[in-house]
């Protein structure tokens, strides 16, 4: 027993433009809007973790705060939390951080994991690190979570708002570990 089938042109027609619209609109959103990239690396900790997936999205106004992606021009990738914005003048001392001489609370630092006789983030002021009093215009100055051993800006100075590439929004994965990076 043979089965025929009649194809309805006018159908095909629009499940492919569906399809096709669906593919363009994804490749967009990937390509431009939201970004997965891999955590590597203990330097954001307890913030986040290595081997955990986020997604990112483009830069837009940067933040105090902010937890950005940083390609440096020798295409080293970081990921770092905005600490100072172009014209602050920030130091550390005893564990405090200051900017324009104001003291500024760091929540998302776990205090627990410091040693009790070791300041968490060693005292330095902007001036020691890049000889500079202020950040220059768009320039930032950025700090990963984990700062006992953090590449930064305190070994590779302020960087250029250029090398921002994009914000961390969200962990997806693992799933049991999902959550906002990002206040909207």
């Amino acid at each position: 027993m043979r089965l025929k089938y009649k194809i309805n042109v006018s159908h095909l027609k629009y499940w492919i433009a569906i399809v096709f619209w669906a593919l363009l609109v994804a490749v967009i959103i990937k390509s431009f809007l939201l970004v997965p990239i891999q955590v590597n690396g203990i330097s954001m900790e307890p913030t986040l973790h290595s081997k955990e997936e986020m997604l990112i999205t483009l830069p837009g106004k940067i933040k105090r705060f902010d937890i950005v992606i940083i390609k440096t021009p020798d295409h080293v990738t970081y990921v770092k939390r905005v600490i100072g914005l172009p014209g602050d003048s920030l130091k550390y001392k005893n564990d405090h951080l200051y900017i324009n001489r104001q003291r500024i609370s760091e929540p998302f630092i776990s205090r627990e994991i410091a040693d009790k006789n070791e300041n968490y983030t060693s005292d330095f002021t902007l001036k020691e690190l890049t000889g500079l009093n202020k950040i220059p215009r768009n320039q930032y100055f950025v700090l990963g979570d984990n700062r006992r051993i953090s590449k930064d800006s305190r070994t590779i100075g302020t960087i250029e708002g250029s090398w921002i590439v994009g914000k961390a929004i969200l962990i997806y994965w693992p799933l049991n570990c999902w959550r906002w990076l990002y206040k909207f």
